[in-house]
């Protein structure tokens, strides 16, 4: 199975436990390891390629986009993928939207292309929804936002850790496995797959 830490690493942090996350992932056709966290669930990729056929194949992109229903959220999701940073964030709520940072080569943290906007203060107000284990303040994300002293790997374990969120040790590598392996259901699969064949490039 391919490495998923061979073009970069993946967190996402899901609200409504682990058995719920479980769900989520078997729904889905990226193969992930599920852990339970006190104020989170973890969910990070368990293989480098997912289920379905190429192009959909890339774990890291698919994880990250996935759609994440209103019992999940507040979700936010921490990645680095090929040289680029991504922070996204969705608010509880059934008309809330996902929101993105994207952090390139420059290590300037800028709105990525078509994409709703991640500021500091919509992380902020994702936060105070998710009833933190410690308050943040506004200032904390900002200044998190402006530091270009860090690789893209070590400012994603720095925002988990000036944050309050856990998977710093997934994020740095040191623990790329927080809970067991989920598969994709191959009906999930299967039904995905239909879905996108008529719109391959």
């Amino acid at each position: 199975m391919a490495d998923p830490a061979a073009r970069g690493v993946g967190l996402v942090l899901l609200s409504g436990g682990a058995a719920r996350a479980a769900e989520w992932v078997r729904r889905g056709v990226v193969p992930c390891h599920v852990g339970e966290h006190p104020a989170w669930t973890m969910v990070t990729p368990a293989s480098a390629v997912t289920a379905a056929a190429a192009p959909y194949d890339d774990a890291l992109t698919l994880l990250a986009s996935r759609h994440v229903g209103p019992r999940q959220s507040p979700t936010i999701g921490l990645f680095v993928i090929d040289d680029a940073a991504v922070i996204t964030a969705q608010a509880a709520g059934w008309r809330t939207v996902r929101r993105w940072a994207l952090r390139g080569v420059e290590r300037e943290v800028r709105p990525g292309p078509e994409l709703p906007a991640l500021r500091p203060q919509d992380l902020h107000r994702v936060l105070a929804s998710a009833a933190p284990q410690r308050r943040i303040r506004l200032a904390e994300i900002t200044d998190l936002w402006r530091r270009t002293d860090l690789t893209q790997r070590e400012w994603l374990v720095e925002a988990a850790q000036v944050l309050g969120l856990p998977g710093a040790r997934v994020l740095s590598g040191q623990d790329p496995a927080p809970g067991p392996r989920i598969d994709p259901d191959p009906r999930a699969v299967g039904a995905f797959e239909t879905v996108v064949k008529d719109v391959q490039p």
